[in-house]
C-alpha cells in the first residue's frame, strides 16, 4: 500500500507541475497576443472622408499625367514614353476614406487593380502611397 500512496503523490505532483507550467505558458501567451490600439493599422480606423470633387481635373509629377473625370473613369500618361493624352491608358478610380483605388484597363483585356492610400488631397496637391511605401505627390494642372 506504501507504493501506491508514493505513486499517488508522484501524481499529484506531476499533475501539479504540468498545472503550474500550462497557467504560466498561458500568461505568457495571453501577454504576446494583446492587441494594442497604437499598433493597429491606421485603416482600422480610418474615418477620414475626402471631397472627390477635388479630385477631377489633370494631375501633373514629373512626365506622368493622371485626369479624373466626374464618372469615375480617367486615364494616364507618360511623356517620357512618347505617349500622349490621346493615346493614354483608361482608368476607373474610386475613393473610400482615403483608400484609393485605380483599375487599369489594359488595351489586350483585363483589369489591373492598384490599390493606394491618400495622404493629401487639395484644390492643388495630391499625395498618396501604394502598399509598398511608395508615395507619389501630383500637382494640379487643370
Amino acid at each position: 500500500m506504501k507504493c501506491n500512496k508514493s505513486l499517488v503523490v508522484s501524481v499529484l505532483l506531476f499533475v501539479a507541475v504540468l498545472l503550474a507550467a500550462g497557467f504560466s505558458g498561458y500568461s505568457t501567451f495571453y501577454k504576446q497576443h494583446i492587441y494594442h490600439a497604437e499598433v493597429l493599422e491606421p485603416e482600422v480606423f480610418d474615418r477620414v472622408e475626402y471631397d472627390t470633387g477635388l479630385l477631377l481635373g489633370l494631375w501633373q509629377s514629373g512626365t506622368v499625367y493622371y485626369r479624373y473625370n466626374e464618372d469615375g473613369t480617367g486615364s494616364t500618361w507618360d511623356t517620357a514614353d512618347d505617349v500622349l493624352e490621346e493615346e493614354a491608358s483608361f482608368l476607373e478610380w474610386n475613393v473610400e476614406h482615403s483608400s484609393f483605388t485605380h483599375l487599369h484597363h489594359m488595351e489586350v483585356g483585363g483589369i489591373i487593380p492598384k490599390h493606394y492610400r491618400i495622404q493629401e488631397l487639395s484644390l492643388t496637391h495630391l499625395t498618396f502611397t501604394d502598399d509598398f511605401g511608395n508615395t507619389q505627390t501630383f500637382k494640379k494642372v487643370e
